[in-house]
């Protein structure tokens, strides 16, 4: 059955979580699809989900071991840790300034919940995350840990955080950019900015004590974090952190699907 034979005709709303999965047969292939576009005519395909990042790592690596000189022992492990993390959360959130426009023409002709499209956009690039978390795993128990801690156990816990974060940021940059293409300009500069605020290549124990409260207002600092903890120290977080991040992603989602489902009607009319 094709993706637009799957789509029935909404009726009622069961909720935000309810609709997608109402339609989870649509999502299944939009997220199939996505993986097919990136990767068709290209000679590496899959193998260019590692490489660009791992090179990225190697480079931060080089910088911040050998001249900028973060103390911490294996730095490689910690950046592996968090660096893969960051870049799903920067592919999905640039994927947000141009989905809905991207698919005018089936949110035109087709009757389906238009948050269907961030969702598989954020499913395509957690199937990507968790290929390139195996690998990392296999690199941390053999070279840094020796053996498996545990924490890793916790991974999954971590992964829905981070679906619900992360969709949860992307739909009110999806729909400010139906209505102002500076989101198309400014995003750039914001995610920039992310980058240092969050501990992607320093641990968030470095920021002076005074500033944290207001450093883990941001939400990927958090994330980060929690990913770093399980990975690279092998152990678990803390209860504060851990269900303070559970807590954060659910209030994030719920805020940006409403900003969302306020002007998701209009949509079809705009885009």
């Amino acid at each position: 059955m094709s993706a637009v034979q799957a789509i029935s005709p909404m009726v009622g709303s069961p909720g935000p979580l309810g609709r997608v999965w109402r339609y989870r047969e649509l999502l299944r292939e939009l997220i199939v699809r996505n993986l097919k576009v990136k990767y068709q005519r290209s000679l590496l395909g899959f193998v260019w989900t590692f490489l660009n990042p791992l090179l990225t790592v190697g480079i931060l690596v080089l910088v911040f071991s050998h001249v900028v000189r973060i103390p911490l022992p294996d730095y490689w492990a910690f950046v592996l840790s968090g660096y893969f993390v960051w870049n799903c959360v920067l592919q999905t959130l640039n994927t947000g300034t141009y989905i809905f426009a991207e698919h005018s023409r089936l949110t035109r002709s087709v009757a389906f919940p238009s948050e269907i499209l961030v969702f598989g956009a954020a499913g395509s690039r957690l199937l990507e995350l968790v290929a390139e978390i195996m690998l990392i795993l296999v690199l941390l128990v053999a070279f840094h840990h020796h053996q498996v801690p545990s924490s890793f156990a916790l991974l999954p816990v971590l992964l829905v955080i981070q679906v619900l974060l992360v969709i949860g940021l992307a739909l009110p940059i999806a729909t400010l950019s139906v209505f102002y293409y500076d989101v198309h300009h400014a995003l750039p500069i914001a995610l920039t900015t992310l980058f240092y605020l969050s501990p992607v290549f320093y641990p968030a124990d470095m920021v002076p004590q005074a500033a944290r409260p207001f450093y883990f207002l941001n939400p990927i600092a958090g994330l980060l974090t929690l990913y770093q903890e399980v990975l690279y120290a092998g152990r678990m977080p803390s209860a504060t952190l851990l269900f303070g991040m559970i807590a954060a992603a659910f209030l994030v989602y719920f805020i940006g699907y409403a900003i969302f489902n306020r002007y998701a009607s209009v949509f079809p009319e705009i885009v």
